[in-house]
Formats: structure tokens, sequence, C-alpha cells
């Protein structure tokens, strides 16, 4: 072979490993860019679903206490119906919310949102039970102390699920 050939194929074997070194790196690069990309999106997700549960149990707190203060006639009258309605009304829309949080999990966020949505119920289960002149009103007030309890640490977990910190069992 003769010098002029030698140089060809050196030209060419360079240019190909050229080629494929862009082609790698682009290709990694764009993995790295999808990646971080869904990362991002997973967050925006999870941090919609948390914030939507912590404002629909927050208004259901809002509710919840004015039909459990007027059950107990401690507020000007309300028909004690509408109140209740009211509250379940509440209470459903904290159960929607729920089912989302749990889909953008972790797992301890899912069990915090479920024992939320459990407490939420027990709380409108006793201040059903205020209205029908059959409840206790110091189980009720535990009913409230316990969603508050379990919403706080929610907003805990929610936090330390968004700021990437690891978490705690």
């Amino acid at each position: 072979m003769n010098g002029a050939i030698i140089g060809l194929i050196g030209t060419v074997v360079g240019a190909l490993s050229g080629v494929l070194g862009t082609l790698a790196a682009t290709r990694l690069g764009g993995a790295e860019q999808r990646r971080t990309q869904n990362d991002q999106s997973e967050r925006m997700g999870r941090t919609t679903a948390y914030a939507s549960l912590v404002t629909e149990s927050s208004r259901a707190y809002r509710v919840g206490y004015a039909s459990h203060t007027g059950v107990l006639g401690r507020i000007a009258p309300l028909d004690r119906a509408q109140a209740l309605r009211d509250f379940k009304s509440a209470a459903e829309a904290v159960y929607e919310a729920v089912s989302i949080a749990k889909l953008h999990g972790p797992d301890a966020i899912a069990h915090a949102a479920d024992n939320l949505a459990s407490a939420l119920s027990g709380w409108c289960r006793e201040v059903e039970l205020l209205a029908e002149g059959q409840g206790d009103e110091q189980q009720a007030s535990e009913a409230i102390e316990l969603f508050e309890e379990l919403e706080e640490r929610f907003v805990t977990l929610g936090r330390l699920t968004l700021s990437g910190a690891p978490m705690l069992r």
C-alpha cells in the first residue's frame, strides 16, 4: 500500500470515530435530559396533588368545625341538615384528593393520606351522631384532634418528599 491509501484509511477511520463519538454523546445527553424532564414532571405532579389534598383538608376542617360547633349550638343557629351536607361534601373533596395523592406516592405519603381520610370520616360520623343526639362531645373533640394531627403529619411527609429528603419509617 502506498502512503496515500494509508492516509485515506486513517482519515476515514478518524471521521467514523468522530461521528460515532458525537452520536454517542448526543444519545447520552438526550437520555439525561429526558430523565431530568421526567423527574421535574413527576415532582410537579406530586406538588399539585399534595397541595390539592392540603387545600381540601383545610377547607374540610373549616366546614367541619362550623358544622361541629353549629350542631352543639355554640354559634348562630344553623340548619343542621345543611351543615352536615356541607361537611360531607367537603369530606368527599378530600377523599378525591387523597386518591390523586396516593397515585403520586410514595408509600409513606399514600399511608398518611389514607390515615387522614379515615380520621376525617371518623370526625364526620361523630358530628352526625351529635346531630342525632346520640354522640359524645368528648369523642367528637378527640376526632378533631386526630384529624389535625394526621393533617400535620401529611404536610410534613409531603414537604420531606418534595425536598428529596430520605423518608423515615
